[in-house]
């Protein structure tokens, strides 16, 4: 009564193999639980009337296997018996057609309307796909953001489900395309959450502008998912680092994120998001060798040579290599990727302005 291979595909692309299976083992469950009432009746009628009739019916002999098939054919309104003399089976030849007809009817009409809200991104598609992941990550806020998050995690196969107070964002629409779904309202709401399935996610993360909103959402997926990982955005500094501390969860202080930026395009050079290691505060950044720079005929080891800077990525004419060899040279043109704490970064960048010549 429903197509077993109506499976969601479109949102199936971005997920690996293994995921795609156990989504599509999930979605047959969901249609057989969607429609358990009306195959009850459908197989009640098959195998309650054909047992009646292989007990009951005496015009001719009737098997099992043979009721039964003549009970299916009687709900398609064909019939491969004779009408029964037995006054008391004859409102069964009545009474299966109709009942039987009627669950049909209602499965069909249940699966239309499933299928319009497909394509038409209705919100029951959407909770029905929510429905289908497990080990996902949870997107609430489809701002810039959080687009640029979930374009991210799509890029490296996960899972995503999106929440958004809004209902007709451009950015929503991409995502429709890309056939993730959408839960849309207040994320503050426990129902909202529920339907983004957050008692099975691997994370939530946490991207609207709003500090109290993203607060108030983190608490209420850490009651209902203790063991989720919960990322929140936050504005205020200060709230932030209580955060951290009172409740364990990790922040992303847009302010502290935003400085490196806001000093590289200053500087003109390029400066990624800061991170830890062992302790200390490191930057990561791409220098370009100056023609006329200090940096010209060094080698990668006399960049390493202080322990403090490393070069973990070199291009040049001989292409690109990881963790590149001391002994290569460099020359104008070339592009090393280097990770060390500011103020090296900042002596390697004064080497490699044009003019500078000569070695520190």
């Amino acid at each position: 009564m429903q197509p077993a291979r109506a499976v969601p595909t479109m949102m199936l692309p971005h997920l690996r193999i293994p995921a795609r299976l156990r989504v599509y083992a999930r979605f047959n469950r969901y249609l057989l639980w969607e429609f358990r009432w009306a195959l009850g009746v459908f197989a009640s009628l098959v195998v309650g009337g054909g047992l009646l009739l292989h007990t009951c019916y005496h015009h001719e002999p009737l098997s099992f296997p043979r009721a039964c098939h003549a009970v299916f054919l009687m709900i398609f309104l064909e019939s491969s018996i004779e009408f029964p003399d037995e006054w008391y089976l004859q409102p069964l030849f009545f009474l299966i057609p109709i009942v039987g007809l009627g669950a049909i009817a209602d499965s069909v009409i249940r699966l239309a309307f499933l299928m319009f809200s497909r394509k038409q991104n209705q919100p029951e598609w959407n909770r029905m796909l929510a429905s289908l992941c497990r080990d996902h990550f949870v997107v609430v806020g489809v701002g810039m953001v959080g687009y640029q998050v979930i374009r991210d995690l799509l890029e490296i196969r996960e899972s995503v489900v999106a929440i958004d107070k809004a209902t007709d964002d451009p950015l929503l629409t991409d995502l429709f395309d890309r056939g993730i779904p959408v839960i849309l309202g207040n994320a503050r709401m426990e129902t909202i959450l529920e339907q983004a399935n957050v008692a099975q996610a691997k994370a939530i993360i946490l991207t609207t502008a709003d500090d109290l909103t993203n607060m108030d959402i983190a608490l209420t997926a850490r009651d209902m998912n203790p063991t989720a990982r919960i990322v929140l955005r936050l504005f205020d500094e200060t709230l932030a680092a209580k955060v951290v501390g009172a409740f364990a969860m990790p922040v992303i202080s847009t302010s502290r994120v935003a400085a490196p930026a806001f000093i590289a395009e200053a500087m003109g050079r390029k400066v990624y998001h800061p991170f830890q290691l062992s302790g200390k505060s490191v930057h990561l950044t791409d220098l370009v060798v100056s023609e006329d720079g200090g940096l010209v005929d060094l080698t990668v080891g006399d960049l390493q040579g202080d322990k403090i800077v490393n070069v973990v990525m070199h291009q040049g004419r001989s292409g690109v290599q990881v963790n590149p060899n001391n002994d290569i040279v460099l020359s104008p043109g070339d592009t090393i990727l280097v990770i060390a704490p500011m103020e090296p970064l900042l002596r390697l960048e004064s080497l490699n302005r044009p003019g500078a010549g000569g070695r520190n």
